[in-house]
């Protein structure tokens, strides 16, 4: 009977002090988020020292939400992905329909927030190099250096500035897209775009990569 209360008494113990570890666990990873450096130290951050396999990434769940507000230039209206479930490196299909309010020039404030969620929490990915969390002074300046794909040309946008006002739907498209080098986990994207000092667009996402 005795052993059975000592049982007891460490499992109430290590319940009780859980919290605490995992707190301390976290403080630990925050603080080694804060002397990442380079890129391949924030990759190395990112999958976990994981090692890629062959088999597909497989997107496990997705959902979005327009933050930007109805006051924003650019309203997203719907969003949608399929197949489900998706499967990279392979084939996505977009679909999707927005209204630019007012059209949006130079510059383009961009900021993005990526977190992957670690011991229960999303800690947020500093941003190397234009990788990660950064923001972006002019994206203007950015879509001048691609090439606009042919759909969205299609519907009336050519990917420079200024982004026209105008009610736009891309109809199901499929692009080609290698998230083979994305690992398993969650995942938490926040893309915000500001023009003269106004919320331009803004776009929460939150996914789960398996």
């Amino acid at each position: 009977m005795r052993l059975l209360w000592v049982a007891v008494a460490l499992v109430v113990g290590l319940v009780a002090a859980m919290p605490n570890v995992v707190e301390f666990e976290m403080r630990e990873i925050e603080d080694i988020v804060n002397f990442i450096e380079t890129k391949e130290q924030l990759i190395d951050f990112i999958t976990e020292g994981y090692k890629f396999k062959s088999q597909p990434i497989k997107l496990k769940s997705f959902n979005y939400r327009d933050c930007g507000g109805a006051n924003a230039m650019i309203n997203i209206n719907s969003v949608s992905v399929t197949p489900d479930p998706l499967a990279f490196p392979g084939p996505l299909n977009v679909a999707t329909t927005f209204k630019i309010n007012s059209d949006v020039g130079s510059p383009m404030v961009g900021d993005l927030y990526i977190a992957k969620k670690v011991l229960g929490k999303y800690v947020k990915v500093p941003c190397i190099d234009n990788f990660g969390s950064c923001k972006y002074p002019d994206l203007c300046e950015l879509l001048e250096q691609v090439q606009c794909p042919d759909p969205i040309v299609k519907i009336g946008i050519d990917c420079t500035c200024p982004l026209k006002a105008n009610s736009y739907t891309l109809p199901k498209t499929e692009f080609d897209i290698d998230a083979s080098v994305i690992p398993a986990g969650d995942y938490h994207v926040v893309g915000n775009v500001t023009y003269q000092n106004k919320q331009a667009a803004c776009l929460d996402l939150t996914l789960s990569l398996e």
